[in-house]
């Protein structure tokens, strides 16, 4: 196990913790999450460790389960065996206050039975990224009038995040290309799509565009289409859009593509994806990828959508996981953020999602650049 970094000791103070017993974490198994998870052990017990479906057959479970309590579901799981999973975590934080790290709104259908189930021992959740943040504010509009309903702080929207998010965004273009290269394609020249123009996505765009691709760009968020054209990439209505790409990213987190889009689509499609397939692609689309599909090479299968050849990559899941997600200590940033709002769980409102003060955003940077800012010169 590595020796706990700097920063995270620097962040971490044992009585902003006194009201947490143990935590459950939702990851991304294998990305940098050692320290991480070592850090929230400094004042918590670790009660169980969720890894992310996309992310598991990238990582070492096995060493993961020896270090901590491991529960292996999904989203699909927790939201149909609702009642068994409550169980299991009844049995795991054994009568004790906890909270949960989330990573993509996995507990965010069983809000009410949390808050039923277990009153104030259940201290609240801390969500990581977009699309678990948009599904606990629907959680949050459809419970608004439950008055137990727990703390949610979220840091998918903070401006700790933007390093990381560009990174990802570099990394997910870098893992396109090189599974481009290998079937003997290159980007340039290409007539790209890319759905979704939030920060990861602005980031492959602009990633693409200084590989040489024609970058065309689709949301369903009119402002962010009118930022694209600000910024000098191409947009269009959706089906134009569909049927220009030679390539295609989807970075929406909110199942930007089905098996109906199919009609637009150009034979030969390539498509990648920037998260999990299950919040990417539709039902329809994933059921067809897993029993209808054709093994092209160790990442890459064929479907048939209206007669046209269509390759879709890493099942449909983060591209970037082919190698490895890395984001270097920028990482730290957002997992310095989450720690932190584990302590600010008690203090935070009930029945709406909030959000880490500035104020304490400005002390982790601080933190941050101080141990990595490659010259402390920077903070005198």
């Amino acid at each position: 196990m590595q020796t706990l970094s700097s920063f995270f000791q620097s962040i971490i103070d044992p009585l902003r913790y006194k009201d947490v017993d143990s935590v459950i974490v939702v990851i991304h198994a294998g990305v940098e999450v050692d320290n991480f998870l070592q850090a929230i052990s400094q004042f918590a017990r670790i009660a169980a460790v969720i890894p992310k479906s996309s992310s598991k057959k990238f990582s070492n479970l096995t060493l993961l389960k020896q270090r901590y309590p491991v529960v292996d579901v999904d989203r699909h799981y927790i939201k149909n065996r609702t009642s068994n999973f409550i169980d299991v975590v009844d049995g795991l934080t054994a009568n004790e206050r906890f909270a949960v790290v989330d990573m993509g709104g996995y507990f965010s259908r069983i809000t009410i039975d949390l808050a039923v189930r277990f009153g104030d021992r259940f201290i609240g959740i801390v969500e990581d990224t977009e699309n678990g943040h948009q599904k606990y504010e629907v959680a949050v509009q459809i419970h608004n009038q439950f008055e137990s309903i727990f703390p949610i702080i979220s840091v998918a929207r903070s401006s700790l995040k933007d390093p990381e998010d560009a990174l990802v965004g570099q990394a997910i273009v870098f893992s396109a290309e090189s599974v481009m290269r290998e079937r003997g394609n290159i980007l340039l020249g290409k007539v790209v799509g890319v759905i979704g123009f939030g920060k990861i996505g602005r980031s492959i765009a602009f990633s693409l565009v200084s590989r040489g691709a024609r970058v065309d760009v689709y949301d369903s968020n009119p402002i962010l289409i009118a930022t694209a054209l600000s910024l000098g990439f191409h947009a269009c209505c959706r089906s134009d859009f569909l049927s220009r790409a030679d390539i295609l990213f989807c970075a929406t987190g909110n199942k930007s593509l089905s098996t109906l889009d199919g009609v637009y689509l150009k034979n030969g499609l390539h498509i990648f994806c920037a998260t999990s397939s299950d919040d990417e692609l539709s039902i329809c689309l994933r059921k067809k990828l897993h029993t209808e599909s054709f093994l092209e090479s160790p990442h890459t299968r064929r479907v048939v959508l209206s007669n046209k050849n269509i390759y879709i990559h890493n099942d449909g899941n983060s591209i970037n996981f082919l190698h490895g997600a890395v984001v270097d200590k920028f990482i730290e940033l957002v997992q310095g953020e989450i720690i932190y709002s584990l302590g600010s769980l008690g203090g935070a409102p009930r029945g709406r999602i909030s959000y880490l003060p500035d104020l304490d955003k400005k002390y982790i940077a601080h933190q941050w650049i101080s141990r990595y800012g490659h010259g402390r010169a920077l903070l005198c």
